[in-house]
């Protein structure tokens, strides 16, 4: 036999063999029952619920979309059609929106309108805010505080110049406490990355403008901020960081290696209150975006099939064993 044929068929089988072990990995795969188009990459996740804004006939950012772990989905859409989505976060059975809209001639500032909703998407409250910031992000807390995050004004400024900054929001949206963060190691700010509400608290990821060192603050409803500088190793050549994922009491790092005999996608987890890194899990690239990350398992959501035949699915995939670190 020739070795052409011997490599195809060696190729064919490092395929196979591949497919069989990404298959083992499936736990679940369900239709999702689609909302709009344009919703991917996931915004946000909540106990296995994946959240993002859609895309319905041209109207954009005027809801958000939440994938339940059956498939189905659940839209909260704002009342005013005037409003539009600028950020979002998940509260216990429902959702809080922050909504914009457009600017009036000689108005100080943007006005905005905080919307809370229940589980079954309706409107339960809602509420003029004002912030002497931009907000960048937002998370509600297990008391159901909500806590909003972002630039100072800063004319003329860089962003990486400006502070960082916050407030505490009561039930009614009230300002309850204000907050700044304080200064990188460098003496510099920062730069926002994601954010969840947490048991009294609400914690956010972060980036230095200085260098790439990522952090995780840890926000009190008093408006306290703690900050762990998390042990990251540095991206390379070889080492390639994807994103960032919150998971059950974890910040988590998701990346790839270059050149591994078996190629897998890789998961290091850090400790939300010490900072420290615990464990690596993997799994072989499922072949979507994860939307969320839920300890032993991840989930994605993305398209499957070709043509007409295409449909977006819901799939959870199982991790590999940890590797622990001390």
């Amino acid at each position: 036999m020739s070795s052409r044929p011997i490599a195809i068929l060696l190729f064919l089988a490092c395929i196979s063999s591949g497919h069989l072990s990404y298959g083992q990995h499936i736990i679940s795969d369900v239709p999702v029952s689609w909302i709009g188009r344009q919703g991917l990459p996931v915004s946000r996740c909540n106990a296995g619920q994946a959240f993002y804004v859609p895309d319905i006939d041209g109207d954009k950012d005027k809801s958000v979309v939440c994938v339940a772990q059956d498939g189905s989905t659940l839209q909260f859409q704002i009342p005013d059609p005037k409003g539009v989505v600028h950020i979002f976060a998940a509260a216990d059975n429902g959702l809080a929106l922050l909504a914009n809209f457009p600017l009036v001639r000689n108005a100080p500032s943007r006005v905005y309108r905080m919307y809370h909703f229940d589980g079954e998407g309706k409107v339960v409250t809602q509420h003029p805010v004002s912030f002497d910031f931009r907000p960048n992000l937002m998370a509600v807390t297990s008391s159901g505080k909500t806590i909003v995050v972002g630039y100072l004004p800063g004319h003329g400024k860089k962003k990486e110049d400006q502070r960082f900054a916050g407030v505490v929001l009561d039930a009614d949206d009230k300002v309850v406490q204000l907050f700044e963060f304080p200064p990188t190691a460098e003496g510099g700010n920062w730069a926002p990355g994601l954010m969840e509400g947490g048991n009294g608290v609400a914690y956010a990821m972060l980036k230095s403008w200085a260098k790439p060192t990522s952090s995780v603050a840890t926000i009190g409803e008093s408006g306290r901020v703690d900050i762990n500088v998390l042990p990251v190793a540095p991206d390379n050549k070889t080492r390639h960081y994807d994103k960032w994922l919150f998971g059950p009491g974890v910040a988590v790092e998701e990346y790839h290696i270059d050149g591994e005999t078996s190629f897998v996608i890789r998961f290091d987890e850090y400790d939300l209150g010490s900072g420290k890194r615990l464990r690596t899990k993997s799994t072989p690239p499922p072949g979507f975006p994860i939307a969320c990350y839920l300890g032993d398992q991840v989930v994605g959501i993305g398209p499957l099939g070709d043509g007409d035949q295409q449909s977006t699915h819901r799939v959870t995939v199982k991790l590999e064993a940890a590797t622990l670190h001390n």
